[in-house]
């Protein structure tokens, strides 16, 4: 009986791929990224970037934007997709971007309508642009690449230094937890380039704060481990700056009292090479190796503990410490961590130990 059920389940699957309507590649308009803007009476304005491969001239790919405006996306996308002459597949999509004004309103409505998307992959990365997505995904930029690629490699490129882990799917699973809050990264069009500025930083749907890039690092050591990642510290006793080139990093937290008077102790160790240095330390022995260790441990711990202070002032938790004391806290409820959090007491301790210093006469 189970062989005659399989074999009429394969045959059903055959005929219903007979019946499904195929396109070669050259029939079809590609959409790599996707763009949401405000709009006026409540729209939404979507912009598709979509690439095509030609018969001609070697299958040289031709980028193309399309973009109309509609109180849902899918249909803004119908209406954009009225105006070109071959059907469109999001399956090859890598960014979705969100226009700076559109996401401090919210974008709980497209998040709802991407999710259901099954062509849509869960590691298309997610971005905050401080402007419009459809004024960046009308650029052209430079090393012959489609936006979506120098946007995607962009990002990739950061990911592997100091900007934190996130995609699509770490959005989502950040958005419907109670412990913890979502972040984007934050870019800008700067002429025929994309910069990377810093972390969008979300309350549920709603963009509400950001980081600035050159506090990225510090944010990544407080989120995860590290094995990349460079930083400008600010020296004193003797005034000064050092720039660092991370090689290794590993964070570690702690939980007392989770129900009760929270206590966060986290530790962070540092490996790293000193690529510059201007203060009067001549990194000339070992005693100004320690020297030069205490005040970068210095700058860490007090830019990282002025971090946290301000989630915790603005009732917002990017760093997931409430997700870190629910997985070490029986009986932990979200409702009673919102009226914890802000006064719970953070511990931060970091250690560096400096590798290399470079050749020195």
């Amino acid at each position: 009986m189970i062989k005659k059920t399989l074999i009429s389940i394969s045959c059903l699957i055959l005929l219903l791929s007979g019946c499904v309507q195929t396109e070669t590649i050259e029939d079809i308009q590609i959409i790599e990224s996707i763009g949401y803007d405000s709009a006026e009476n409540k729209k939404y304005e979507l912009t598709l970037a979509t690439v095509m491969f030609s018969t001609n001239e070697g299958g040289i790919i031709k980028s193309e934007t399309i973009s109309d405006a509609n109180f849902t996306g899918y249909g803004a996308a119908w209406n954009a997709q009225r105006e070109t002459p071959k059907p469109t597949a999001a399956g090859k999509m890598m960014v979705a971007l969100f226009g700076k004004d559109l996401a401090e309103n919210g974008v709980d409505e497209i998040l709802d309508g991407l999710k259901r998307h099954t062509t849509i992959g869960r590691m298309v990365d997610f971005c905050v642009i401080e402007g419009e997505a459809k004024e960046l995904l009308e650029g052209e930029y430079p090393l012959g690449q489609t936006v979506s690629r120098y946007l995607k490699d962009l990002l990739e490129h950061h990911k592997k230094g100091n900007l934190p882990s996130t995609n699509f799917h770490e959005f989502m699973y950040k958005y419907y937890s109670k412990g913890q809050d979502s972040f984007m990264p934050l870019i800008q069009k700067q002429e025929d380039k994309i910069k990377l500025t810093g972390l969008a930083l979300f309350k549920k749907d709603k963009h509400v704060d950001s980081i600035g890039a050159d506090k990225l690092l510090i944010f990544k050591m407080l989120y995860e481990d590290i094995s990349a990642g460079t930083y400008q510290a600010s020296l004193e006793n003797p005034a000064g700056y050092a720039a660092i080139e991370a090689v290794e990093s590993s964070v570690e937290y702690k939980i007392k009292n989770g129900n009760t008077r929270p206590e966060i102790y986290i530790s962070v160790n540092i490996k790293a090479n000193i690529n510059e240095v201007i203060s009067s330390i001549k990194l000339e022995n070992a005693s100004d190796e320690k020297k030069l260790e205490a005040l970068l441990e210095k700058d860490f711990m007090e830019n990282g503990l002025q971090m946290i202070k301000h989630f915790q002032e603005e009732g917002i938790d990017p760093l997931g410490l409430g997700d870190r004391v629910r997985s070490k806290t029986r009986g932990w409820q979200s409702d009673k961590w919102q009226e914890l959090y802000p006064h719970a007491s953070v511990n931060l301790n970091v250690k560096v130990d400096i590798v290399e210093t470079g050749i020195s006469e």
